[in-house]
């Protein structure tokens, strides 16, 4: 009986080694910001905009509304429920244009690829 314990424990825990080893390379691989990390907005078209993290980084970000509707006289921001806003996962993710602020919930993020001459240096 106490041999079976201890199988039984031994697999437990290599199930858990494994699931957790698994979460963090997944987490690793995750293209993630934070919002206090953006450094500027831009209009992309209708639907989209631009926010640059570094002269290397920047992600277009997708909301319903007009992105002209933002008001771009005030201060644009985004809040997000997390600390880190990632590619691929928009949920808790807004952009905030306005006085007082009006929130445009996001729908999609992703990034946008390195041009030929950010690669080169």
């Amino acid at each position: 009986m106490l041999r079976f314990a201890l199988v039984a424990g031994a697999l437990a825990l290599g199930a858990c080694a494994s699931s957790t080893a698994d979460t963090r390379s997944q987490s690793a691989s995750r293209d993630c910001f934070r919002s206090l990390d953006v450094r500027g907005y831009s209009v992309v078209d209708d639907h989209s905009v631009k926010l640059r993290i570094s002269p290397a980084r920047e992600y277009i970000l997708t909301i319903p509304q007009n992105s002209r509707d933002l008001d771009w006289t005030h201060a644009i921001s985004v809040r997000s429920s997390s600390n880190f806003i990632c590619v691929g996962d928009p949920s808790g993710v807004q952009l905030l244009g306005g006085d007082p602020p009006m929130p445009f919930q996001v729908t999609n993020i992703e990034r946008v690829p390195p041009t030929t001459a950010d690669q080169g240096s």
